[in-house]
């Protein structure tokens, strides 16, 4: 497993800043959208938080901040877990420029450190393709359960498995049977903006 795991953060650490700025805007920008309207940078999520104002919220694989951010503009105290260093760069120079905080932790999921963190948070949130990153999804949960506090709440919207028979969304992923429990490597989800020479040497 260590080996995916590795795998996972070269790729996740490939142009990722670069990649960031060039799609979502430099932090600044990006924080100036954030600030703007919060709740609409949320997008659906936001429906599914009883509160944001004071809650503990363990945003699973974070990624750049883009939903980390305006929820601490909303008043949660949010800490990201994640695999990449360029991510966390993004995301935390993005919560400086919008004047707020989040704390933001690269490690693998599976290895979060629970002696800090059990029981800690009162969300656990996590959207936009998480769950294909791990080959067992109980142990993962384990692990998600464990994050809460007794009546936390998890938040999780990912793609349907549907995905693996077409490509639906146009990831140019491969595609097998629906009933496959095979692990497959493929590109990362945005290679395909990258030209050709580029899109080669992403881990």
């Amino acid at each position: 497993m260590e080996d995916y795991s590795l795998q996972h953060k070269k790729a996740w650490e490939f142009d990722a800043y670069d990649f960031w700025v060039r799609t979502a805007g430099t932090p600044k920008e990006r924080a100036a959208k954030d600030k703007e309207n919060p709740k609409k940078m949320l997008k659906q999520y936001a429906g599914y938080f009883d509160s944001f104002e004071g809650i503990r919220v363990a945003n699973i694989c974070g990624s750049c901040g883009k939903k980390a951010v305006p929820l601490a503009l909303l008043g949660a105290e949010v800490t990201v877990f994640d695999i990449s260093e360029a991510n966390k760069k993004y995301a935390v120079e993005t919560a400086e420029a919008a004047g707020t905080k989040i704390a933001y932790e690269v490690c693998d999921i599976m290895e979060i450190d629970m002696g800090r963190y059990e029981g800690y948070f009162d969300v656990v949130f996590m959207e936009g393709g998480i769950l294909h990153y791990f080959h067992d999804i109980d142990a993962f949960m384990k692990v998600m359960r464990s994050l809460l506090k007794p009546g936390g709440k998890m938040i999780c919207s990912d793609f349907h498995p549907f995905t693996k028979i077409s490509d639906i969304l146009g990831l140019q992923q491969p595609t097998m049977s629906y009933f496959s429990t095979d692990i497959f490597e493929g590109e990362m989800a945005h290679a395909r903006f990258y030209d050709e020479e580029i899109r080669k040497q992403i881990p």
